[in-house]
């Protein structure tokens, strides 16, 4: 694999040599959004996302091959008042020295606008990756969409990434790497979601109603209030662990599940008939000492809405 990723990387340094930039991050590009819109942007506000389809599109290489109008505007093929949510977030971005936008601040979800984010990968840029918890821990991107999570020595820190309808998509998938050596538990809780306020107990309990989750030092999956799998081929100080967490089903009848491994072998599944039980809420879940990784997360757009004035104006297509 090390032979694979060395050979990946000479091949990608050799396409950049060959297909140089030929663009300047203060370059000013004229588009034409969907017939309607004509604006002016810099290059490097639609660049800054260099792992998205989008930094790639308008990198410099491809300029000459994209659509044109009769003007001469670099045509995209979007609906404009999305589009424009979109550049007017870069621009919040961009003039934010830590480049962070407040939650309140983001485009609020809705599934046209999520879409068109997921066509240019751009999802994790808008809305990344959030865990709020009890103890501090620090949490750093390490490439566009991956990030770690780390405790100070002999810390055992507890975390769950909270859903605000308004804010943030809810989450269908996410994967959860334990660096060889490090221990705690992962997978779905259900607790009271207060956004970045929330409150739980740093130390969850072996069996808890409505929640699924692996203690990756007792080899055990906890379901709602039973041991689900037990003496699981895991061995945390050998080697890394790999943890898949996933839901699939309706908003209503939702089924929760495990997969331990990099063949993703199904271990537990759990099926929750309740969006909500007196406003609590399925969370994502990491227990954890030393360090993991947290990457491939993926969002329901599907059960968003379709616009601003309706929360629960579900697409029926």
């Amino acid at each position: 694999m090390k032979e694979r990723e060395a050979d990946f990387s000479r091949r990608v340094k050799l396409f950049e040599t060959t297909n140089p930039a030929m663009g300047s991050d203060n370059d000013i590009i004229q588009l034409n959004v969907g017939g309607r819109t004509n604006i002016a942007v810099l290059r490097n506000l639609l660049t800054q996302f260099e792992g998205s389809m989008l930094a790639a599109k308008f990198s410099g290489r491809w300029d000459d091959s994209m659509e044109k109008d009769r003007d001469g505007n670099i045509f995209v093929d979007q609906d404009p008042e999305n589009f424009m949510l979109l550049i007017n977030y870069l621009r919040m971005r961009m003039n934010n020295q830590l480049k962070r936008v407040p939650n309140v601040h983001r485009p609020k979800p809705t599934y046209k606008l999520c879409t068109m984010l997921e066509y240019y990968n751009l999802l994790p840029g808008v809305y990344p990756q959030k865990w709020v918890g009890g103890e501090p821990f620090v949490c750093e991107e390490i490439a566009y969409g991956t990030m770690t999570l780390s405790a100070n020595d002999n810390e055992v820190v507890s975390v769950v990434h909270p859903y605000l309808y308004m804010f943030t998509p809810e989450i269908l998938e996410f994967t959860v790497e334990f660096d060889k050596g490090s221990s705690g538990a992962v997978g779905w809780i259900s607790l009271q979601d207060k956004g970045e306020d929330i409150e739980f107990s740093n130390t969850f309990t072996s069996v808890l109603s409505n929640s699924l989750f692996l203690n990756i030092a007792e080899r055990t999956i906890f379901g709602p209030n039973e041991i689900l799998e037990q003496n699981m081929r895991i061995d945390h100080n050998e080697s890394t662990t790999k943890v898949v967490c996933r839901r699939s089903g309706s908003p209503t009848q939702r089924e929760f599940s495990i997969e331990v491994g990099d063949n993703a072998k199904v271990a537990a599944t759990m099926v929750d008939k309740v969006h909500t039980t007196n406003g609590c809420r399925v969370l994502p879940m990491i227990q954890f000492s030393g360090k993991v990784t947290v990457s491939a997360i993926k969002y329901a757009t599907d059960e968003l809405c379709t616009g601003s004035k309706n929360a629960y104006n579900f697409e029926s297509e």
